[in-house]
């Protein structure tokens, strides 16, 4: 293939992995994530981004692999001190982490763009890879559910995802606009494959979507887009994404996560457990090219073995 750079669209720990897998198969400066912000909020003052802070983790490898989010070797001194003043926290962050977070906030409010901050940040961390936001206009997910309605961690965390969710908002999306470097890296002429990452649907691929113009780009771009599901064997990889979906009525399988954005793909890969689903998955998505492979990213071989699966999948696809 005469063409060599790669796009994740990605959310945060599924997303992360796959993208690990993805610069351990190529050269990593050939790769570019382009990181959903919606779940971005304040906590103790500070403005926090967890995917992408997950997405710098786990590509330096400081990810905390055995909790599934921040640093590890993590300590957690600030946390005890708000404690121990009578602070309700529901909301934890390292002391590593939240240096991090300050310093992005301190940047923000010099007028910096997240898109700089992050690229700083990662060239900090070491990474050859490229993490771009979203958009730098701050887009933030409400949750409305049957009780009220709740912003992102509230719901996620606070409220542990219980309460069923009836519809979805991403405040701020239509003032967001795609960035000069989102748009080049999209717009590429050498550009092979955009591989949309086992994120979850509606909380991680959606706010991305949601940023106009930026479905458009994918809908028109030359290279083939290839998604993977987040759904193995009737159950999510991980979070809220079964819950989600039987909260909306939809079937819990990788057929229903492909269809929620069909319109974006050109071939999709399920896992190899669902390989009898393979017509039915054809006759929901309007017979979307599908392929099965090892989705279960357990260790390094096996994102690895995604990442090869996906790219081999997106060279048929363009007809390498």
């Amino acid at each position: 293939m005469g063409r060599n750079k790669i796009i994740a669209i990605s959310g945060g720990v599924g997303g992360a992995k796959l993208a690990q897998g993805l610069a351990a198969e190529m050269n990593p400066t050939d790769l570019t994530v382009i990181v959903n912000t919606g779940d971005d909020s304040h906590h103790y003052g500070l403005f926090v981004t967890p995917d992408i802070d997950t997405q710098i983790y786990t590509l330096s490898g400081r990810a905390d692999q055995e909790r599934g989010w921040g640093r590890k070797d993590e300590t957690w001194h600030a946390m005890d001190a708000l404690r121990e003043l009578g602070e309700d926290v529901w909301f934890n962050l390292g002391d590593k982490d939240l240096g991090v977070n300050l310093l992005r906030t301190m940047r923000l409010s010099r007028g910096d763009r997240l898109t700089d901050i992050t690229r700083d940040f990662a060239q900090a961390f070491g990474l050859n890879e490229t993490i771009l936001p979203m958009c730098d206009e701050p887009v933030s997910t409400l949750l409305r559910c049957e009780d009220k309605d709740y912003d992102f961690h509230d719901w996620f965390v606070a409220a542990r995802a219980e309460p069923r969710v009836t519809d979805i908002l991403f405040r701020g999306a239509g003032e967001a606009r795609m960035t000069v470097e989102v748009k080049e890296a999209l717009a590429d002429p050498d550009l092979a494959a955009i591989i949309v990452c086992p994120s979850n649907p509606y909380l991680s691929i959606a706010p991305i979507l949601a940023v106009p113009g930026l479905k458009q780009a994918l809908i028109d771009s030359p290279a083939p887009v290839v998604g993977i599901t987040p759904v193995v064997g009737g159950k999510a990889i991980k979070g809220p994404t079964a819950t989600m979906m039987q909260g909306f009525n939809v079937p819990v399988m990788a057929a229903s996560a492909a269809a929620l954005h069909t319109d974006i793909f050109d071939g999709y890969i399920i896992d190899e457990l669902d390989q009898n689903q393979i017509e039915d998955f054809r006759t929901v998505t309007d017979g979307l090219p599908v392929r099965t492979a090892n989705t279960m990213m357990v260790n390094l071989a096996a994102k690895r073995g995604l990442a090869r699966a996906a790219l081999a999948f997106a060279d048929e696809l363009a007809g390498c």
